[in-house]
């Protein structure tokens, strides 16, 4: 009997104890890989819209990039994340509707934002579990390694665009005066909106894809605003990442600090 009830006193401060870890774990830093896929007025379909077409997705369009941040979680359900991601955009007009303009660019860009990030399926801070039943076996594996969360933001995007000689002689068409070139473009204001999945590898350590739309207040990622565009640039990122929960308790000892 006395066997019966400390186990499971013990199973009952287990649970305690477990239920706390996420404080344990609010601070986890990361790197990653971007990788962007520009929608705008070079290399597009010719009725494409804010939702935009899926003739529009091209791998010559996918530009590379990297980056990394830092992540709070303020309860077990929602975290704050900054992040910093430095790469490029890019298109051509080779192969899309209106391949006979020849138009293509290059874009040089840095997305600084701060996003709010919501766990539709929350991350398991259980590393271990018991099983009462079966106590002498000892502490089994995290049974819970995938988690599901959206997240939205906004933050800054500073760009400089280069578009090609042909580009750059394009004149308006008679009747409209509205500059459609301009390559001194360098800032917009940028909001992230999309999903991501996480999966624990190892205690500490997670692997991430996260993908989401990015709308931005400019026309001219690109250095081109046509006169018939109706709608704002904007661009895709998905994000292959690697993040690590830092024990952020120790970073407060000053032991930590001594070298």
């Amino acid at each position: 009997m006395r066997r019966i009830i400390s186990l499971i006193a013990g199973l009952m401060v287990s649970l305690v104890v477990q239920a706390q870890i996420w404080k344990q774990n609010r601070v986890e830093v990361f790197i990653g890989l971007p990788v962007n896929h520009y929608f705008g007025d070079v290399g597009n379909s010719a009725n494409t819209n804010i939702i935009t077409s899926i003739k529009d997705v091209r791998i010559r369009a996918l530009r590379g990039g990297f980056g990394g941040g830092i992540g709070y979680k303020i309860n077990p359900l929602i975290s704050v994340q900054a992040s910093l991601n430095t790469g490029f955009l890019g298109n051509t007009d080779e192969g899309s509707y209106y391949s006979s303009r020849g138009y293509r660019f290059s874009t040089f860009c840095s997305e600084l934002t701060v996003k709010g990030i919501y766990f539709i399926i929350p991350e398991s801070h259980q590393n271990y579990y018991y099983r009462i039943m079966d106590f002498r076996g000892g502490l089994r594996h995290i049974n819970k390694p995938f988690s599901l969360y959206a997240f939205i933001g906004a933050g800054g995007l500073f760009f400089s665009a280069t578009p090609n000689d042909k580009l750059l002689s394009r004149t308006p068409p008679p009747g409209f005066s509205k500059p459609e070139v301009d390559d001194s473009k360098y800032f917009a204001l940028v909001i992230p909106v999309g999903i991501g999945v996480k999966y624990e590898f190892y205690p500490r350590f997670q692997l991430g894809v996260e993908l989401g739309g990015r709308y931005v207040t400019t026309d001219y990622l690109d250095a081109f605003s046509s006169v018939y565009s109706n709608h704002n640039d904007m661009y895709y990122t998905i994000n292959f990442n690697v993040y690590y929960k830092i024990p952020y308790q120790k970073l407060l000892k000053r032991s930590f600090w001594r070298f």
